[in-house]
């Protein structure tokens, strides 16, 4: 009997996670020809299918030091495949993973994939292969068994068959027989050069001349083709990228098993059909055609309503049905049809009532309800500020339904993970409401989460870097309300912990940029409760690091940019606070360059208001002239009408008032702020240099 759990350990770089999804995918959805099922192979029978394949996205708290979780998986897995890169080749993590292996005897079992880089450079930053696959521990020299998945060299499709080749161990000429009559078949097909039609015509065509022969045999090839549309749609569309032929591959295969005549069609023919047009939705998603989305979603949406009427009290299509209105609800909110998405998120959550109705001590019904109630308040937050009380009870029965859920199955820790997020969402939108008290307690319950969730799993990268973040939350809270040493502490806590993530992966960008930011949100707490000299020091010190990163252009978009932004407007104000009113002047340009590259690119200025308005009251504390009287500038109009209550709008609304010269409105703003509990340093200086603070400011 086989005593191992997994058939292959993926071992990758975070830069590669792309590339493990895929190989997951590959793998896991490789079906073996049924003539090599149970024949011999050189580690035992051939089996049906390659599953399971671990992956997971963890990391090293130290060199040497693997978590018990990863250990564990690489004892239980019959192969490891190495994804081979220049970031592989510098991860301490997949060069440790290596060594574990071998040490248990299995560096036969060794696979490379190669996805970047150069296996012969002696070039550091162009080596693929991790030195542990290079050597063993006793310093002799091996050649590791590798495909190069580049365009140019093996590709994608033979690489794929020489790793199933190496984990089945069997010949590749087998399986290249086998796939070469396949392709024969497909490429007869072909019309017009499109491979994706053509594999789908082909399969279409010798399921029909089978299907004459009886119809068990039609049930069988239409099962195997949707499965394999199941299984290989995601990769195929991804290489293709024409959403043309996506829809029409799915009109095909939905077009053959409506044909079939419905006492043939057996309820996974139907679920799996679903599925297929889920998967043409999702990517139509990314690709942002909303439109073609949502004609796949009502689809998918329409024969899980027929499976549910086939038997309407199988809870797992219930469950079925209640995602598929959750997808159709998604595309109406991205299109902003708010009605229509308020409709199907209100389906989604009765299908989820009727879940816990049929069962409600089952705590994964319980998750589906809270998930429902969740997703109704994203809808009213993205409906405007107008009903943030609705969205904060929404929030709310989320997190008591995630409570319930755990309570019945303690050991959940998944459960446990996700009350974790779901009470940081509820602290941000406490935050829109301006209940600073609420927000910060919620933030600290949501940091005692993760903290342990970490403690339990050191070497685990994302619970790390998850902690890091939310440890950023709740100091932003408490910088909201005054605790400036307390936000320090935190902020100091969170960037050590993404240093040491950085530094074990150099490769991640987003993890650098996050470890910066977070010295510069230290700097500005420490200039703005009178440390100037060295908090300014400090925010300094991350400019040119900050701004190298943003010339990697690949990996920048607007949530990084408008990051930037806010660094260089209060770096302004820290040089302008510190008596340097030339180089806050210079800081203070170079934003409004950036302000003006926004306006031209951008759709709108929503997403960059909040810096806009502080760039026009630095430009006008500063040089006594609005920004706004200058083009391109001049042409913005804004609303000043306060819907949106948070309190970081307020301030802007303040310093707008204090700008404007209404100096009786902008002691209403700031008494109302006040009440509230807000007392962030800057806002506290700036209402008493103005003279508009009451005695208790």
């Amino acid at each position: 009997m086989n005593e191992f759990r997994f058939k292959a350990f993926i071992s990758y770089s975070h830069a590669d996670q792309g590339w493990g999804a895929w190989l997951q995918n590959a793998l896991e959805g490789y079906r073996v020809p049924k003539h090599l099922v149970g024949s011999p192979g050189e580690f035992g029978p051939v089996p049906r299918r390659i599953a399971p394949v671990f992956r997971d996205r963890e990391d090293l708290s130290s060199a040497a030091d693997l978590s018990g979780k990863i250990r564990q998986a690489l004892e239980q897995s019959e192969t490891l495949i190495v994804v081979c890169s220049p970031a592989a080749a510098a991860s301490e993590w997949v060069n440790e993973e290596i060594r574990q292996f071998r040490r248990l005897g299995r560096a036969e079992r060794i696979h490379a994939l190669i996805v970047d880089g150069d296996p012969q450079s002696r070039d550091p930053a162009q080596r693929c292969f991790p030195p542990a696959l290079l050597e063993d521990e006793d310093g002799t020299v091996n050649e590791p068994l590798a495909t190069d998945a580049r365009k140019w060299a093996d590709g994608r499709l033979l690489s794929k068959l020489k790793i199933v080749s190496g984990v089945l161990g069997i010949p590749l000429d087998a399986l290249r027989r086998r796939d070469m009559q396949r392709r024969q078949r497909r490429w007869m097909m072909a019309m017009g050069g499109t491979l994706v039609i053509a594999i789908v015509m082909a399969v279409l065509a010798v399921t029909a001349i089978t299907a004459r022969n009886a119809a068990e045999n039609r049930r069988e090839h239409a099962e195997e083709l949707v499965g394999y549309m199941v299984g290989d749609l995601k990769t195929k569309l991804d290489e293709v990228g024409r959403l043309d032929i996506l829809e029409g591959m799915g009109g095909r295969v939905s077009e053959y098993l409506e044909s079939l005549d419905p006492d043939e069609v057996t309820d996974e023919s139907l679920n799996q059909q679903a599925q297929v047009w889920r998967q043409l939705g999702e990517v139509a998603m990314e690709q942002g055609q909303l439109n073609d989305a949502l004609k796949s979603f009502v689809t998918s949406r329409e024969i899980i309503a027929e499976l549910n009427r086939r038997k309407p009290d199988d809870p797992n299509y219930l469950f079925e049905l209640g995602n598929a209105e959750f997808w159709v609800g998604y595309v109406y909110l991205e299109k902003g049809e708010f009605a229509a998405a308020q409709l199907a998120m209100d389906n989604y959550l009765d299908y989820a009532n009727r879940l816990v109705e049929i069962d409600p001590a089952n705590p994964a019904w319980i998750m589906e309800k809270s998930y429902a109630h969740s997703n109704l308040a994203a809808m009213v937050i993205r409906q405007g500020q107008d009903n943030v009380e609705q969205a904060l009870q929404e929030i709310e029965q989320a997190v008591v339904l995630n409570r319930q859920a755990m309570d019945l199955m303690p050991e959940n820790t998944a459960y446990r993970s996700e009350y974790g997020e779901t009470l940081a969402w509820l602290a941000d939108t406490q935050l829109m409401a301006c209940h600073l008290g609420e927000a910060l307690i919620s933030r600290q319950e949501s940091v005692a989460i993760a903290r342990e969730e970490m403690e339990r799993d050191p070497g685990n990268f994302n619970l790390a870097s998850r902690y890091a973040l939310t440890l950023s939350g709740l100091a932003s809270v408490a910088g909201q309300v005054g605790m400036a040493n307390r936000a320090i502490e935190n902020y100091a806590e969170s960037r050590d912990i993404l240093a040491r993530l950085s530094a074990l992966e150099t490769s991640n960008l987003s993890t650098r940029f996050d470890y910066l930011l977070r010295e510069y949100y230290i700097g500005k707490l420490m200039v703005e409760s009178g440390q100037v000299e060295e908090g300014l020091k400090k925010a300094n010190s991350i400019r040119m690091p900050l701004n190298a990163l943003l010339d990697e252009e690949s990996w920048v978009n607007l949530n990084r940019r408008i990051s930037w932004l806010s660094y260089l407007l209060d770096l302004s104000d820290m040089e302008w606070l510190a008596g340097q009113p030339d180089r806050a002047l210079r800081f203070l340009a170079e934003a409004e360059t950036q302000l003006e590259q926004l306006l031209e690119q951008e759709q709108g200025v929503e997403p960059f208001m909040e810096e806009l308005l502080y760039a026009r009251f630095l430009h006008w504390q500063q040089t006594d002239r609005d920004l706004f009287q200058s083009p391109p500038f001049d042409a913005i109009k804004i609303d000043f009408e306060v819907r949106d209550r948070r309190c970081h709008t307020r301030v802007n609304l303040f310093r707008q008032a204090i700008l404007s010269g209404e100096k009786e409105n902008a002691k209403d703003l700031a008494d109302q702020l006040l009440a509230t509990g807000f007392y962030a340093p800057g806002f506290i200086r700036e209402c008493r240099y103005y003279g508009v603070c009451t005695e208790g400011g």
